[in-house]
């Protein structure tokens, strides 16, 4: 309340309303957790008046509220593309990332399968890793990469199967190694209940 009395006498009330905003909104591309959320906001509100302020006394008839704002919203401009979590930036990685494992997941399918590969992604990352030759060939490493693939692709399908619930809370479930999601003794459990290559 006191920040808000305050911010009406400096910046007016239009602006004060963005200022009680943006500071949280920015906050929240950090943290998830409440009180570092109202920290990191206080810390933020607190910067964008310094800055704001700076800025105002660096030149005559600068107006010091809507310099204040300007300011907290350049930080939050920070947060919104740059936040490790939820920023621009780093959500373009993920996807890229994200997409790059399932390009490279698909075409090793496909080479363990005896299938042609068309995606011409696909292909540069297979190259990329030596699985396949510039032919298109695969390579002999990159056909023991293909029937890892295939076995924990089957081993997945198990789980799904075995575990329907589970398997929807598990984050890309099928792309992650196994090895990394389950223990070591609900792998071998699945692996006594796969089936035989080629059964149904």
């Amino acid at each position: 309340m006191a920040v808000v009395v305050i911010g009406l006498k400096v910046t007016g009330l239009i602006l004060v309303v963005a200022l009680t905003i943006i500071p949280p909104v920015a906050a929240r591309f950090w943290t998830d957790q409440p009180m570092r959320m109202v920290a990191l906001a206080a810390l933020l509100g607190a910067l964008a008046g310094y800055l704001g302020v700076t800025l105002s006394s660096a030149r005559e008839g600068l107006p010091t509220g809507p310099l204040i704002v300007l300011a907290a919203f350049a930080l939050f401009l920070v947060s919104f593309l740059f936040s490790p979590r939820r920023g621009v930036l780093a959500s373009l990685l993920a996807y890229r990332r994200l997409r790059q494992r399932v390009h490279l997941r698909q075409g090793l399918l496909a080479l363990g399968r005896d299938e042609p590969i068309f995606d011409g992604l696909t292909l540069r990352l297979l190259r990329r890793r030596g699985h396949v030759r510039r032919d298109g060939v695969a390579t002999p490493a990159g056909l023991a990469a293909a029937r890892d693939a295939e076995h924990e692709e089957r081993l997945w399908a198990l789980y799904r199967r075995r575990y329907p619930d589970d398997a929807l809370h598990r984050e890309h479930a099928g792309l992650t190694p196994i090895g990394q999601v389950l223990s070591a003794d609900a792998i071998h459990a699945l692996e006594r209940e796969l089936p035989p290559e080629g059964a149904r």
